[in-house]
């Protein structure tokens, strides 16, 4: 599915239309999960507003808890019925709500006593800390999206032009147009230079916005993990950047 960053791709602009194609297949992939697991949170906390804290029961000596048993039902309805969750995580109850609540959460959902008042309430200001967490995801994602397409829109007229520029330039050509060749070629050069730059930049946004650590992967290295480069697109402003050195140093070796 997903094309691999070389300098071929400045042998024609298909490559790298489809390039751009699978970055944003990806975003927008994500994009729906992400929103997906916000509104099954919101539906969940929506019911554990509506579980009132009960005490356990006995039923025949065995030892029966009302009040966890509907927050696992509500919780496998909702936060584990996403369509991707099997794919995506494949985690049982007790390690999901670990994940997301909290070691100390997890435990008395799974293996507390009751579904006391206190458990409810840091129950329920979790979950809305795992809704504010997605929607700083999506946010992030659409700075991502932002990234993708203006980017799109600023490299595709040079990967257009450098099809006008032969590896190693006509055998009938002056040396004022190889001169002029060269000079455009380092206008190119510098002007894929601050796209780069730009790219670095955006992803230092994202952290930020996500108030991601120094430890944790950045968005680029999440979202694209099974892209065969850790940073796709930064590979494919490179792949350019050295299509057009390329080109550069076959004119110099001509003029001199």
């Amino acid at each position: 599915m997903y094309a691999v960053m070389s300098s071929r791709v400045i042998s024609g602009e298909t490559d790298v239309r489809c390039i751009f194609d699978d970055l944003r297949s990806r975003i927008q992939i994500e994009r729906r999960c992400v929103g997906d697991e916000l509104e099954s949170f919101r539906t969940f906390r929506t019911r554990v507003e509506e579980i009132s804290p009960s005490k356990p029961i006995r039923v025949d000596t065995v030892r029966r808890t009302p009040g966890l048993d509907r927050v696992r039902d509500e919780y496998e309805s909702t936060v584990m019925s996403v369509p991707h969750y099997d794919e995506e995580y494949d985690d049982s109850y007790e390690e999901s709500v670990t994940e997301e609540f909290g070691p100390e959460i997890g435990f008395l959902l799974t293996e507390g006593p009751s579904f006391d008042r206190r458990l409810r309430r840091a129950l329920l200001d979790r979950t809305r800390q795992c809704q504010s967490e997605r929607e700083s995801l999506l946010r992030t994602l659409d700075l991502e999206s932002e990234s993708v397409d203006e980017i799109r829109d600023r490299l595709l007229p040079i990967v257009d032009e450098l099809q006008n520029f032969t590896a190693e330039g006509s055998q009938h050509e002056s040396d004022g147009v190889r001169e002029a060749e060269w000079e455009r070629l380092d206008v190119l050069s510098g002007t894929v230079n601050g796209i780069a730059t730009d790219r670095q930049e955006a992803i230092i946004r994202q952290r930020k916005e996500f108030n991601i650590t120094v430890e944790a992967p950045d968005i680029p290295t999440y979202l694209y993990r099974e892209f065969p480069e850790r940073y796709p697109l930064l590979s494919l402003i490179v792949a350019v950047e050295e299509e057009i050195q390329s080109r550069r140093t076959d004119r110099e070796k001509v003029l001199s």
